[in-house]
């Protein structure tokens, strides 16, 4: 804003927007906080590992999809105040990388809210290590892929606003690149679901 006064509207416009989406994924994050803390559960061993199992589902996930999110918000701020006229197309991709970003925390909650509701009918060391294998293996997997679509994104932000003429290009890169980082989270999720339910 220092650099460019006249951009400070717009400047303050594509932050707000950015640390907005941000907060999803701290959003998704409270929701299962507030039901480990107040929810009734059952003292045995696997309910106990899948709470935990929740909280690093939704945790890890989240913490990447923070940095992921946030980084395509920087970069595009920094391409508005280098290049006005690349606005519209900045903040287009910078949503989209937040977007596919966050889809890595949805995936987190998912799995811890079948996690909180899931029923133990089979062996309870098994379904203990199952469980809460189930949430590690979301949490972890949801991590990389956040901060990987965050970098794509980052790129492709900054790439918009030092080559606007390059921005169509730019922005096939920015969707298939994202796709296939986040590709890893989807087989994270199939396995947390059956690890969950396979046991």
């Amino acid at each position: 804003m220092a650099r460019q006064p006249a951009m400070r509207g717009s400047l303050l416009r594509t932050m707000l927007i950015g640390q907005a989406v941000c907060e999803t994924a701290g959003i998704f994050s409270l929701v299962v906080a507030v039901m480990l803390v107040f929810g009734d559960f059952a003292p045995s061993w696997p309910a106990a590992a899948a709470l935990v199992g929740a909280g690093l589902s939704i945790g890890l996930s989240a913490l990447g999809t923070g940095v992921g999110s946030g980084m395509p918000s920087a970069a595009a701020c920094r391409s508005v105040a280098r290049n006005p006229d690349c606005q519209g197309s900045v903040l287009m991709n910078m949503l989209i990388a937040q977007a596919l970003a966050t889809g890595c925390a949805i995936f987190g909650f998912v799995i811890s809210l079948v996690l909180i509701t899931v029923h133990f009918t089979g062996p309870p060391l098994v379904q203990a290590v199952a469980v809460f294998s189930a949430g590690l293996c979301m949490g972890l997997g949801g991590t990389g892929p956040g901060v990987g679509i965050g970098i794509i994104g980052f790129s492709a932000c900054e790439a918009i606003g030092n080559r606007y003429e390059s921005r169509s290009g730019v922005a096939n890169a920015l969707l298939l690149g994202s796709a296939i980082s986040q590709s890893k989270a989807v087989f994270a999720l199939l396995i947390a679901i059956m690890l969950i339910f396979a046991t």
